[in-house]
């Protein structure tokens, strides 16, 4: 597994984001619970404030995430709950068809486009039949505004890898143009981060369309 790039962060993440990430937590699970699903894997669950939100509102939630800082913060937040695990998200370590709902929020636009790919299909995979993958991430257009500069300020200072996976997601066309490259349809798409952004909620089960997923060099 790669090093943990969130070492140096994890402790100023909630202080930072909590204020922009938390209305964006609240749209998943108002969601989440309009679809029913009970059974819900948050992957790169980060410092676990979905997860925590989820299980307050009756969920069986869990979390997955590759930083072992950004887990630190999320068993603290939810302390005497084994919820949460090291995870490769390209590679999850769960059953064919677990869960109601797989969800991905600002995960896959910080990763090179084959391993987006790869974390997109472990979505599906984890989620049954007749459940549904949720993913939040980038629009292709950041207009020019207070909170367009913002975004691309904080993917900036996100370093320079990361930048550049953030300017090559946007170049696909986003989350919306993931999904399609996918051969995925997106039963409801709904802005949010002031129309930076978007939860997209997408049927499980087989691919509707042919796949294109990028090629590693």
């Amino acid at each position: 597994m790669r090093a943990d790039p969130y070492a140096a962060v994890a402790g100023l993440y909630d202080p930072v984001t909590a204020a922009f990430l938390d209305p964006v937590r609240r749209l998943v699970a108002e969601t989440l619970a309009g679809l029913g699903a009970r059974r819900v894997c948050d992957v790169c669950c980060g410092t676990g404030r979905l997860v925590r939100r989820l299980r307050l509102a009756g969920f069986d939630s869990v979390g997955l995430d590759a930083s072992p800082a950004m887990l630190a913060k999320a068993r603290a937040l939810c302390p005497g709950e084994n919820v949460f695990a090291r995870a490769d998200a390209r590679r999850l370590a769960v059953a064919d068809g677990a869960c109601d709902a797989a969800v991905a929020t600002f995960a896959l636009h910080e990763n090179p486009p084959w391993d987006r790919a790869a974390m997109l299909g472990e979505l599906f995979r984890v989620t049954r039949p007749g459940g549904h993958v949720l993913v939040v991430d980038y629009l292709s257009d950041l207009p020019a505004s207070p909170m367009g500069l913002l975004v691309a300020l904080a993917e900036r200072l996100a370093g320079r890898e990361h930048h550049r996976n953030f300017r090559d997601f946007l170049a696909r066309k986003g989350v919306v143009g993931l999904f399609r490259s996918a051969g995925r349809p997106v039963a409801r798409l709904v802005p949010c981060l002031g129309g930076r952004a978007a939860l997209v909620v997408a049927p499980a089960g087989p691919a509707w369309g042919p796949a294109s997923a990028p090629a590693r060099p």
